[in-house]
């Protein structure tokens, strides 16, 4: 392929006319260059597109290069061999009025990841105090520089940002480094920049400065030490011979995972070992830059290539998708074949992301020699997030951080680690916000610190991104949380057990173990809260998808969701599938015994049915993959699905006895304020025929009363407690939801399937 020729004007370097509107304080604009209507076409092939990226040289004295957008200067009597500029930007990169310069035309601007800002104090300006004396200072500042950044909506190396605010105080910033480069311009997200502060100025340039030829380790990533425990045995193998002739046949690996899961900072981690020379391919790149990215990589080895958006880059909406597809290929044959020629990996490693492997990485490169491995990167548990929430170390007193932290992160489902970032910022801005609201002066406030109040006001404004992902951990449930039941705990229990050491029992006496469990029964009977408890309990990676969610309006698409839910359990394995209302996706193929006859299912459903039956079949081969299903209609399940092989064992979960009705009130009045005349079992006598969820309803509704009482009492003397006649008359105003031709139709529907 011959390489593609950029054209290049020379200009002489002219300012903005006095009193130039194109000069604003905000810095929007101010990296600019402004040529005549006759140079951009001439530079574009006849296109007067503006905001396209460009180089810009200096030709005579000392090298200089920097990056900048060109666009047509509004004066119409501009000369062709002419560049203005603002004052901003020759500040900040050293160019002078007179200076000759070569333009030569790039691609589309890149988004700023990384900004690196130094602040400058001047005369008149607080000075910076010590992060022992003030921890947490440079995080709210932050933010603030992020707000200046987001108006000037592009950055570069150089910027000065004059009267940043926080609160009443004020600031001087001047930009380090941009995506670790001190050369270059890039677009500013403020949802997805991170903006961070150094030790000292010459520390960020440092950093910025490729190949320093650190250990190829990663470490530093909180949350995921299994992702980084694999990730740091795939690059063990660089830098070393082979033990064995084609140990290995790739340099890639792809990090998938949700938004915000960490892929980024991965990627950013490894660069900060500094052991090559990092090259950032984007999705927005042309494909000559993509392959111009791996020439430059293989020339200057120790080497990173950086794929950040594999999903994007392979779209199936671009137009040169197959063109991509091809030249990623080939660039990695290229590398396994040098691999294979020398014993050894060339000192190039190539990581890419994306949202799923299994759906994102088209199957032309999952081939041995191009991304045959991957690294899932899941929602954080409790324990890790507790993990990202240390890590992220929030201004509070020790006392008070480590309860708050860890009672937050079991409040944080389903929160990624941005999420969790997210909401540690938010609380910044709550504090700050209190101690302006509260007038409070800047030596006062440097001794102030955030409190679990704070943090609790963050959480309720911060939402988890990744809730309608079907691999999400569910809430923290104990067996002790699930009143009653025992005879599902102790199925479940024997299901862990079994999946946690397949070599209990003797092979023979049992050859196959059972890997499948239908809970069926009326609503409100710990069906659901069972499985999270099973969850909880075992510690396995839970994928919990609603039947109905898994519906999809495009022909094939839902048989793919399925095929592809397997396929990710399998992955994470130990692992456990939890389908609820599973009759939405496996109801009868025919007429169904349903009152009033049942619907005829639509194509669609039927195929999804199908791919389900085939993928329980597959049951041999999902080993450490335990499949629960839960629904109250059982009837309406098609009866392939509960043949053995697919769900082994089918069990009635029912309205609680009375032992299990005193165990529930046990629950959920555990930790309140309750009379000591408060007789447990006199409850459960009068709670007969009251579901698990019912008596939840009821305690709650005792509690409302309770507070209500407390609150309305103007003599003094109520006390806030729960009697037991709140509870007896909560129960009078809740109303049984479980009849008896519900139970009889449950055990009408058990006796046909034992007779089956």
């Amino acid at each position: 392929m011959h390489a593609m020729v950029k054209k290049s004007i020379d200009a002489k370097v002219r300012p903005l006319p006095a009193g130039s509107t194109l000069e604003k304080a905000s810095l929007a604009g101010a990296g600019r260059l402004y040529v005549s209507k006759e140079s951009l076409l001439g530079l574009t092939n006849n296109s007067l597109e503006s905001g396209r990226l460009c180089v810009l040289e200096r030709l005579e004295g000392d090298p200089l290069r920097r990056e900048a957008t060109l666009w047509v200067q509004p004066a119409k009597d501009l000369s062709p061999n002419v560049v203005v500029m603002t004052r901003a930007f020759q500040e900040a990169t050293g160019f002078k009025i007179g200076d000759y310069v070569r333009i030569v035309l790039r691609e589309a601007v890149p988004d700023a990841d990384d900004v690196v800002a130094q602040h400058v104090t001047k005369e008149d300006e607080t000075p910076w105090p010590d992060e022992k004396r003030a921890p947490g200072w440079a995080s709210a500042w932050n933010i603030s520089l992020g707000l200046s950044l987001d108006r000037a909506e592009q950055v570069f190396p150089g910027m000065v940002f004059e009267g940043v605010q926080l609160g009443k105080l004020r600031r001087t910033f001047k930009i380090v480094s941009v995506n670790s480069q001190t050369d270059n311009l890039a677009r500013f997200r403020i949802t997805s920049t991170t903006v961070r502060q150094p030790e000292e100025a010459e520390d960020a340039t440092a950093a910025a400065a490729p190949g320093g030829g650190g250990a190829l380790v990663v470490t530093g990533v909180p949350g995921l030490g299994s992702a980084v425990k694999a990730l740091n045995q795939f690059l063990r193998g660089f830098g070393r011979p082979f033990w064995v002739k084609n140990e290995r046949l790739t340099c890639a690996l792809v990090i998938h995972g949700g938004p915000g899961t960490g892929k980024t900072f991965i990627l950013r981690r490894i660069e900060e070992t500094r052991w090559g020379r990092t090259y950032w391919i984007n999705p927005s790149d042309k494909l000559s830059a993509m392959r111009e990215a791996f020439k430059q990589a293989r020339a200057s080895q120790p080497s990173l290539v950086f794929i950040d958006g594999l999903d994007e880059m392979t779209g199936k909406d671009r137009s040169n998708r197959e063109s991509v597809i091809g030249a990623l290929a080939e660039e990695l044959d290229g590398l396994s074949a040098e691999a294979i020629a020398n014993d050894a990996l060339p000192n190039v490693v190539v990581i890419a992301t994306c949202l799923d492997y299994i759906t994102d990485v088209p199957a032309k490169l999952q081939d041995p020699s191009r991304f045959p491995e991957e690294i899932a990167l899941p929602i954080p548990r409790a324990a890790e997030r507790l993990d990202i929430l240390t890590f992220l170390n929030p201004h509070m007193r020790p006392e008070d951080k480590e309860q708050c932290l860890r009672s937050l992160s079991q409040k944080t489902h389903a929160y990624s680690g941005r999420d969790l970032s997210n909401l540690v910022q938010k609380a910044n801005r709550v504090f700050a916000n209190r101690l302006d609201d509260e007038g409070a002066d800047w030596a006062s406030g440097l001794e102030r610190f955030l409190t679990p109040g704070d943090m609790e006001q963050a959480l309720r404004v911060t939402r988890p991104t990744a809730m309608h992902d079907i691999n999400l951990r569910p809430p923290t449930v104990h067996w002790q949380d699930v009143g009653g039941q025992e005879s599902v705990k102790k199925a479940l229990s024997r299901m862990i057990k079994n999946a946690k050491d397949p070599n209990l029992a003797s092979s023979r006496v049992l050859r196959h173990r059972p890997k499948g469990m239908l809970l069926y029964g009326p609503p409100g009977c710990s069906k659901t809260l069972s499985a999270q408890a099973m969850a909880t309990e075992s510690g396995f990676n839970f994928f919990a998808v609603k039947g109905a969610e898994m519906l999809n309006m495009y022909v094939g698409e839902s048989e793919r969701a399925v095929r592809t839910l397997f396929a990710r359990a399998k992955a994470a394995s130990p692992s456990i599938i939890f389908f609820d209302e599973i009759e939405s996706i496996g109801g009868q193929r025919g007429p169904g015994p349903t009152p009033g006859g049942a619907v005829s299912r639509s194509t669609g459903a039927v195929n999804m049915l199908t791919t389900l039956l085939t993928e329980l079949d597959g049951f041999e081969a999902l080993t450490g993959v335990l499949v629960l299903g839960a629904t109250n209609r059982p009837e309406a399940i098609d009866p392939a699905l509960l043949r053995p092989g697919r769900f082994d064992k089918v069990l009635y979960v029912g309205p609680p006895d009375r032992p299990a009705r005193e165990a529930i009130f046990g629950v959920h009045l555990r930790g309140l304020d309750v009379s000591p005349a408060v007789d447990v079992a006199e409850l459960a006598r009068l709670a007969d025929g009251y579901s698990g969820a019912e008596i939840q309803a009821i305690c709650t509704e005792a509690g409302q009363a309770v507070e209500d009482r407390f609150q309305d009492d103007d003599t003094g003397t109520a006390k806030l407690e729960i009697c037991m006649e709140d509870l007896v008359a909560a129960m009078e105003n809740t109303q049984r939801n479980i009849t008896r031709g519900m139970i009889e139709s449950y055990e009408e529907w058990r006796g046909q399937f034992k007779k089956l």
